[in-house]
């Protein structure tokens, strides 16, 4: 294939929101194919579930290297991968540092001592809903204020911000649907608000991670003043952002396929399954995070040169028939669920347990209290956003 008929990433979705068509046919035939991306520049997309991993997990590849002079970019103009405070941007002992300091707040253990509190909000978010308006809209009423309503909690930030930062976030994490100059302004302003929730809690200091946080910065000088800055951007970005695209991609899902809602109602105990499920079949986001090879590698009989950009597409293997028997089925109650939608390797995302509890108590509590939901269009008329990083509906209409 020459560089004339290269595919464009991100591929264009399937119907219904689906994973790009052809991701089938390329880890059948070619898992690591060359694309061409938005900036004009090109790079190697990874596809097959054991090619992904691969990839996720050799430190030959890195996404510090994404910020030296002539890396190949996904985009053209300033993006979150400029940013050396990013902990997804960061490598070696610095990036590791950081994790150590956040890992805590997320164990498994910690994120159960959050599932009451988790389980109560999505009830009072079901509780609005129920005294609404009808249709409702399941994403901006329900899967949109989850996430961020308990990462504001962790952290310690206002409820009340939830819409400036999801605004923030969404021109944090766009590929194509925002201006360079819209990113590099959210970048600045979020980085603002942050610093002023700093300097609030070196005053009155709680409970809270950010709290913790600053502890760390003050009293042991673990972390600079950026770095502490950019840790609190990282964890209300990061922490719930792929978790709202999580909890309405699963719940658009299960609701076209009456079949399974009806199971996951009537069988509570089918929820962490049917949650790895979702995951694997319905994935945060469609594409993946570029990584810069350091020197020359092979991955899967493909030579990868040196500078040459790889993007494995963690969310395009979960539909790997080499792992997963009829991968295009919907099945809550198969036992050969494969996904990577956490990632892989040391970037695997730190806060899987707390995100895994939020997704349980979605669609456990909606299940429990709204067994009779169904969507209130047909699922062909569900418009989906893209140009971002994840994937999201732009309304989900509902009745019951």
């Amino acid at each position: 294939m020459s560089d004339d008929t290269l595919p464009q990433y991100p591929l264009p979705l399937g119907p219904l929101g689906e994973p790009p068509e052809e991701y089938s046919e390329l880890r059948a035939k070619c898992p690591v194919t060359k694309v061409r991306l938005p900036s004009g520049d090109t790079a190697w997309m990874v596809t097959g579930y054991d090619e992904v991993s691969a990839a996720m997990s050799d430190r030959r590849l890195s996404r510090a290297a994404l910020r030296e002079p002539g890396a190949v970019r996904t985009v053209s103009g300033e993006d979150f991968s400029d940013n050396p405070y990013n902990l997804l941007n960061q490598e070696g002992p610095d990036h590791s540092r950081l994790r150590r300091l956040i890992s805590p707040a997320f164990t498994p253990r910690k994120a159960e001592l959050w599932r009451p509190r988790i389980e109560q909000i999505a009830n009072e978010l079901i509780d609005r809903l129920a005294e609404g308006p009808r249709p409702a809209d399941l994403h901006h009423d329900f899967a949109a204020v989850l996430p961020v309503w308990v990462i504001c909690e962790m952290v310690g930030a206002p409820v009340e911000d939830r819409e400036k930062l999801q605004r923030w976030t969404d021109r944090l994490v766009s590929i194509t649907a925002h201006t360079p100059e819209e990113r590099l302004a959210a970048r600045e302003e979020s980085a603002a608000y942050v610093a002023g929730l700093v300097a609030k809690h070196r005053e009155e200091p709680g409970e809270d991670l950010l709290s913790t946080l600053i502890t760390a910065r003050d009293d042991d000088d673990r972390l600079n003043e950026r770095e502490l800055v950019w840790l609190g951007i990282n964890l209300l970005v990061a922490g719930h952002d792929t978790t709202v695209s999580a909890i309405s991609r699963g719940l658009f899902q299960l609701l076209r396929h009456q079949d399974q809602w009806r199971l996951l109602a009537d069988d509570p105990d089918l929820l962490p399954q049917a949650t790895e499920e979702l995951l694997r079949y319905a994935p945060p986001s469609e594409i993946g995070f570029m990584r810069i090879a350091t020197e020359d590698i092979e991955l899967a009989g493909t030579q990868v040169a040196k500078g040459e950009g790889v993007i494995p597409v963690m969310h395009a293997a979960g539909r790997d028939t080499r792992r997963v028997s009829d991968p295009e089925r919907l099945d809550l109650t198969r036992s050969d669920i494969a996904h990577l939608a956490f990632g892989h390797g040391h970037h695997y995302c730190p806060g899987a347990g707390v995100a895994r509890v939020e997704l349980q108590a979605a669609f456990g509590t909606l299940a429990r209290r709204l067994p009779s939901l169904h969507l209130a269009v047909p699922a062909e008329r569900v418009e989906w956003v893209g140009g971002l990083l994840t994937l999201r509906p732009r309304s989900l209409p509902v009745e019951w």
